[in-house]
């Protein structure tokens, strides 16, 4: 806990209470007094024990009641492997997505014939806001017209709301 009293626009007591040692710390800063503050270290004064530490103790409390679903909530992610043609390039690019999920942890990879492609090949990975509390990180890969009919793409994601790790195929979604 922590209080400021102050006096012409300058903080002249600070209440600094150490819950770990049980002990209040006071720095009384009168500068019409001293020049220098000086602190003086004393027990913990029975008011602060028997008030303010019982009253926010039930304030923590009350605050972690209302916020719990909010804290605790889990949405799982709609993930989506997707291919589409760049208008600039021509060639195909292979985009695994997840959307939609809380909280922001995601482990997502795009894998190639089952191993994960390197990180330098990849594009994106950045973890988005969509503006309703929930997520979305996207990884893309640019790839050849040869590459993309002899490998087999898959994107996987890991997440606290899902049980098992989540595998989706290219042309396949959930």
């Amino acid at each position: 806990m922590f209080t400021k009293d102050a006096y012409n626009g300058e903080s002249v007591v600070i209440d600094h209470y150490d819950a770990d040692h049980d002990a209040l710390r006071i720095e009384w800063r009168w500068p019409d007094i001293e020049d220098k503050p000086w602190t003086q270290r004393m027990n913990f004064p029975l008011h602060y024990r028997m008030i303010y530490h019982p009253l926010c103790i039930k304030y923590l409390r009350k605050h972690l009641v209302k916020e719990r679903n909010r804290v605790l909530k889990k949405v799982k992610p709609r993930v989506r492997l997707l291919q589409k043609t760049l208008p600039d390039s021509g060639g195909p690019k292979v985009t695994c997505l997840a959307t939609g999920f809380y909280p922001r942890h995601i482990n997502l990879t795009l894998l190639r014939e089952g191993q994960s492609v390197s990180d330098h090949q990849i594009t994106g990975g950045e973890l988005l806001p969509n503006g309703d509390e929930t997520y979305q990180m996207r990884k893309s890969l640019e790839v050849s017209a040869e590459e993309l009919q002899h490998h087999h793409y898959t994107c996987t994601a890991e997440h606290l709301s899902l049980d098992n790790k989540l595998e989706i195929s290219l042309g396949i979604s959930e």
